[in-house]
């Protein structure tokens, strides 16, 4: 039976991934309600993600030094109020609201994280972080689907569903959080974390999660649909499914996150990871048949469910209770930044070949998961 806590932190997961994937299959009728352009489009989502670049570490600094509850309730209501009035304004009044939200919404994920790191240990961490990645990707597969539902009665209805974040900070006042006890000074604290933001392992961990979401937000979300369309003439419906069925594939495989640590500790199962990546993109652009594409993309699924959770283990497995919400949100920035690269870095290869954006990608994930083994020697 799941704690009440770890409900809470599921919540919170949830909710730190719903800002932009409830809202995407409803952009073309946001785009005619609200009479914008596709550039003014596309900035309600710079003006939401743009703040998690800069304020997550700041947000992390917070949560060590005036702990986690004073940060995490406040972010969850401030996204919660703003991004529900954005049902209810025009499109310059929504910008405003979007950053605010995006403020709210800048270290959910990495606090979720950090909370998990707190809360539970060895093995036993290893397995919840796995199931919170398996949370993670069953809402990123889930809420296109609703929020394109929703879109079909009322453009505006999308937003009304981050409303639940307020439930969720509610919960978030009664769960568990750690005593952190920070007898030094401000300056010693910030000492202390750069000096594990420096640490050898932390480095290479913060680049291949940058790494991770340049190929995830480059190939699989941008990339993989032209190319389903392009090579077998399918739908939209039958492209959602197929990227959907992904994500169910791994969150099904982060389900077993523990099972793989204990086989081969974190390391190898990231390595393992970025090798599932490489094998499924080289496969997947020369996929004959539509069957033996999708078993090149239960490959990528593979390397996402054990990559992702693993670097997540690694890095809060690192850092100490005083300085774990800086590192995970420094973690949190650098996937970010791989999330704003991925597109121009596929986008600029797709100028001269969407085989070769894949290609490219593959190589990206072999030079990590040698990178990886380096780092051990």
């Amino acid at each position: 039976m799941m704690d009440k806590d770890l409900a809470v932190l599921f919540g919170v997961t949830l909710i730190g991934i719903i800002g932009v994937a409830i809202l995407s299959p409803a952009f073309p009728e946001i785009k005619e309600g609200l009479r914008i352009s596709n550039f003014e489009v596309a900035m309600l989502v710079t003006a939401f993600t743009l703040p998690g670049v800069f304020l997550a570490p700041l947000m992390g600094i917070l949560a060590d030094r005036f702990g986690r509850r004073r940060v995490l309730v406040p972010s969850l209501l401030l996204f919660g109020f703003a991004g529900t009035a954005c049902a209810f304004v025009d499109f310059k009044l929504m910008l405003v609201l979007r950053f605010l939200q995006g403020i709210g919404g800048s270290a959910l994920t990495s606090l979720a994280v950090t909370l998990i790191g707190d809360l539970y240990e060895g093995l036993k961490r290893a397995r919840i972080l796995g199931y919170n990645a398996s949370v993670l990707s069953l809402g990123l597969a889930s809420y296109p689907v609703i929020g394109g539902a929703l879109a079909e009665l009322n453009w505006r209805y999308p937003f009304f569903m981050f409303a639940l974040a307020i439930p969720v900070g509610i919960g978030a006042l009664r769960i568990r959080y750690p005593e952190i006890k920070q007898d030094n000074s401000l300056g010693e604290y910030i000492k202390d974390s750069l000096r594990l933001l420096v640490n050898r392992r932390i480095i290479v961990g913060f680049l291949s999660g940058c790494a991770v979401f340049v190929i995830t937000y480059g190939a699989f979300m941008i990339y993989v649909p032209f190319l389903l369309e392009s090579r077998f003439n399918a739908s939209p419906s039958l492209r959602g499914l197929i990227q959907s069925s992904t994500l169910l594939f791994t969150a099904l495989v982060a389900s077993r996150l523990d099972k793989f640590i204990k086989a081969f500790g974190d390391k190898g199962t990231i390595k393992i990871g970025f090798l599932s990546y490489a094998v499924s993109l080289v496969l997947i652009p020369f996929a004959p048949k539509l069957y033996l594409f999708v078993v090149a993309m239960m490959f990528f699924g593979l390397g996402h469910g054990t990559v992702l959770p693993a670097l997540q283990n690694l890095v809060v497995s690192i850092a100490p209770t005083e300085n774990r919400g800086a590192v995970t949100t420094a973690y949190g920035s650098m996937i970010r930044i791989g999330q704003t690269l991925g597109p121009i870095f596929a986008s600029a290869i797709a100028i001269y070949s969407i085989e070769g954006v894949f290609l490219c990608s593959s190589m990206l994930a072999v030079a990590f998961m040698i990178l990886n083994q380096l780092i051990d020697c």
